[in-house]
């Protein structure tokens, strides 16, 4: 008896080693794993799982490059806080326009307001009518004095009307009706516009007191600003014909052609009224800035090309 058993026993000795031998190669397994997640080495990856992170990585890129001019129209209208919409009061939207225009725009989209920049817009284009009437009377004569394609004759006729008109009844209404009628009519006009660019062209919607809001105020940095920076200088030196463009390199003797009219147009205070006004546009829309830059920039130039080559040639033939 004691001898049919010893085999049996033998039998299971190899089993039982195998289990421990199992179980020593798993403790020394996860001792080494903890070691090198201790001293910080990484487990190494695939091919598939590398080639993963290389395209998302890249995606990642591209993604960065394309939104680049985003995030510059972005950090133009962003740049300080005001608080809802409901608590923006005029002289904050005043401020904002020219440091955080994209905040005045989020309100004027819930709550549109143009009248009090227009009356502003108004108030100060007669003031500088009137300040500024007698040097632009001399500029225009001296522009006509230049041009060649007016007869001697006419130009003194021409000229002797001008100085009379200096004092009297048509300077006053050059002042008080003129001025401020022309800017008013030009903000209709233009919003009226791009209301039809939005709306029509580019299938967008919004209400037309949305868009003459965003042109108001926008507008504020060329009637507002620009003329307070330019006052002094056309006061200084008796001429309303003060550059801030690329047309000052230009030479004297283009100053009367159709390319400094055109480079004239860059002025720094239009540009600046451009790209604030594009970023309200795209604001009320909800286009992207991108979209709402392109738009405004093109209706621009065409409008530019318009008056300084076409009107221009219109108005030669008939003083020709």
């Amino acid at each position: 008896m004691n001898d049919s058993k010893e085999p049996k026993d033998q039998e299971k000795e190899p089993q039982g080693s195998d289990e421990t031998k199992k179980d020593l190669d798993d403790i020394l397994g996860k001792i080494k794993e903890s070691d090198r997640t201790g001293t910080g080495e990484k487990p190494k990856l695939d091919d598939g799982e590398e080639l993963i992170q290389k395209m998302h990585a890249k995606g990642k890129e591209s993604e960065a490059e394309s939104e680049g001019l985003e995030q510059i129209l972005d950090s133009i209208s962003e740049k300080e806080e005001f608080g809802p919409a409901g608590e923006m009061n005029f002289i904050q939207r005043f401020f904002g326009i020219f440091t955080s225009p994209g905040k005045v725009f989020e309100y004027l989209r819930v709550k549109p307001d143009y009248l009090i920049p227009l009356v502003i817009a108004l108030l100060i284009s007669v003031l500088s009518s009137y300040l500024f009437y007698d040097i632009a009377i001399t500029d225009q004569i001296d522009r006509i004095e230049q041009n060649d394609n007016i007869p001697a004759d006419r130009k003194d006729a021409i000229i002797d009307q001008m100085e009379s008109g200096k004092e009297g009844t048509q300077r006053m209404v050059s002042t008080f009706v003129i001025a401020p009628v022309a800017v008013l009519v030009i903000s209709l006009l233009v919003s009226a516009i791009f209301l039809f660019i939005g709306s029509v062209l580019l299938g967008g919607k919004a209400k037309y007191k949305q868009i003459l809001s965003v042109y108001s105020y926008s507008y504020l940095i060329v009637i507002f600003l620009a003329t307070l920076i330019k006052a002094p200088l056309i006061l200084a030196k008796g001429t309303t014909k003060i550059q801030m463009s690329p047309a000052v390199f230009l030479d004297t003797d283009q100053i009367s052609t159709a390319l400094y009219n055109f480079i004239g147009s860059f002025d720094i205070f239009v540009v600046w009224f451009l790209v604030v006004f594009s970023l309200g546009f795209s604001t009320i829309y909800g286009f992207s800035k991108l979209k709402g830059l392109v738009s405004v920039f093109i209706a621009w130039l065409l409008y530019i090309l318009i008056v300084n080559v076409w009107l221009a040639g219109l108005f030669q033939s008939f003083t020709g």
